[in-house]
């Protein structure tokens, strides 16, 4: 059996632990259903779309819960594939969170499932005043951020991640484009607060290496710090 055939009745963005979310209402078969975008979902638990793509493809029960639909949009035309319902939850049940290693990228994942299964049932059948609300994907970053900071992702989760206060497994500093996904705030913002912050030198002109001693990523950090007390000097002697 095939891809499902329906079409859009409406969509809306919810709020999930990992980020906003649009979810579609279908008709599919003479019955209504809820759907997400497969690309936006492969995002939403931080997976690429190709082998997030391909696990559907590859599971012949989860094939019957596609539909590729096309939406028409300032008079062009484009095809966008969903997943419905029991397909969203079947795909996240096959995600194997025990071979992950990063924690905070099993979390996330494991944030997103706790909330799919809860809340897409209640979309469908109770409506969504009935929804709870999101909880954030790390809640003991549950601090105030600085008035400064733009309202969009987790903020203080950014913050503890740009000091090094959170860190990957080994001790490596998380770079821009991590907290970034991680975090939902955009890597130019995390730039600007990093140099408000003072940490702007740990990650700029180079990266820490993903693997490594913790006396190799020592060293690189010492060596940074020079290179900003040594410009610093330059500037105060002109």
């Amino acid at each position: 059996m095939g891809a499902v055939e329906g079409k859009i009745i409406r969509m809306k963005d919810f709020q999930t632990p990992t980020g906003p979310l649009p979810v579609a209402w279908l008709e599919v078969a003479g019955r209504k259903e809820v759907a997400v975008p497969l690309i936006r979902l492969a995002e939403a638990v931080g997976l690429h779309p190709n082998p997030f793509r391909s696990l559907v493809q590859r599971d012949l029960v989860l094939q019957e819960f596609q539909t590729t639909i096309t939406v028409v949009s300032g008079g062009l035309k484009r095809t966008q594939t969903f997943l419905l319902r029991p397909g969203v939850l079947g795909a996240l049940v096959k995600i194997s969170t025990r071979r992950i290693q990063d924690p905070a990228k099993r979390e996330r994942i494991v944030q997103f499932q706790r909330w799919a299964f809860k809340t897409l049932d209640l979309i469908l059948f109770e409506g969504e005043e009935a929804l709870p609300r999101p909880q954030p994907l790390f809640p003991e970053a549950g601090r105030a951020a600085p008035a400064y900071m733009p309202t969009r992702g987790d903020r203080a989760l950014a913050t503890r991640m740009l000091v090094g206060e959170i860190r990957r497994p080994g001790g490596h500093l998380y770079s821009y484009s991590e907290i970034s996904r991680l975090t939902g705030v955009a890597r130019t913002t995390l730039r600007r607060l990093a140099k408000r912050l003072g940490v702007a030198h740990l990650r700029w002109p180079y990266t820490p290496p993903a693997q490594g001693d913790d006396r190799e990523l020592l060293n690189l950090l010492l060596a940074q710090q020079v290179q900003v007390l040594q410009r610093m000097l330059k500037s105060m002697a002109r």
